[in-house]
C-alpha cells in the first residue's frame, strides 16, 4: 500500500496510499484479536488474489470475509499475477475458508451476493477444475491459444463479468508457468 501498484492485466496504475491510510497494525501467516465479545481469526491467504490478501473470521457471529480471494455469481476472480496471485494460492484461500464456515457461516464475497458455505465450496471446485485443464492443456503442449480455444471456463459462464472467461484462463496459464517465487518455494 505504501508503494506504487501496477495492474498489468487491467492496464492500470494504484498510486501509494496516502500516510493516514496505512495500517498500524500488520500481521505474518495470521492474527487473533478479541473485540466486543467476538473472537477474530485473521488469516494471511499467501499469493491468491494478490500476495497481500486475508480472511477475517469472526468466531461468535459466524462470518467470514475473503476479499477478493472470493468472486461470488459476479464474475470469475481477479488473479493478479502481477502482484504475487496465482490459482494454486486462490484455491488455498478458499480451502482455508472452507475449514472456518459451517453449514450457516454468512461468507462476505469480495465481489457479488453474500454466500453460504455451499457456496464457496462450489467455487473452490470450480478453481480446481479450470486449473486441472489449463494444467492439463500446458503438460500436452498446447499454447495459451490452444487451452482458450479448449473453453475450460465455458460451463460456468459469466461471460460478461468484470473479468472474462478468457482472461481468466489466461491468468491461470501464466500463474501456472511463472508461479510466484513464495509459492514455488513450498512446491
Amino acid at each position: 500500500m505504501s508503494t506504487q501498484q501496477v495492474m498489468r492485466a487491467l492496464d492500470t496504475t494504484v498510486p501509494p496510499s496516502p500516510k493516514a491510510a496505512l495500517p498500524v497494525v500488520t500481521f505474518g501467516d495470521g492474527a487473533t484479536l478479541h473485540l466486543n465479545g467476538d473472537t477474530l481469526h485473521l488469516i494471511h491467504a499467501r499469493n491468491a488474489h494478490t500476495d497481500g490478501d486475508s480472511l477475517v473470521h469472526w468466531a461468535r457471529g459466524d462470518v467470514l470475509h475473503m476479499g477478493d480471494t472470493f468472486f461470488h455469481q459476479a464474475s470469475f476472480p481477479f488473479l493478479d499475477v502481477g502482484s504475487g496471485g496465482s490459482i494454486d494460492g486462490l484455491i488455498a484461500a478458499a480451502n482455508t475458508g472452507l475449514g472456518f464456515a459451517g453449514p450457516n457461516t454468512q461468507i462476505i464475497p469480495g465481489h457479488g451476493p453474500m454466500a453460504r458455505r455451499a457456496e464457496l465450496l462450489a467455487y473452490r471446485d470450480m478453481l480446481v477444475d479450470i486449473r486441472g485443464k489449463v494444467a492439463a492443456g500446458i503438460a500436452a503442449g498446447r499454447t495459451l491459444a490452444q487451452i482458450q480455444a479448449a473453453k475450460p471456463a465455458a460451463r460456468y459462464g459469466m461471460p460478461d463479468g468484470f473479468i472474462k472467461p478468457d482472461q481468466f484462463v489466461e491468468a491461470v496459464f501464466n500463474s501456472l508457468k511463472n508461479p510466484p517465487a513464495s509459492a514455488a518455494k513450498k512446491r
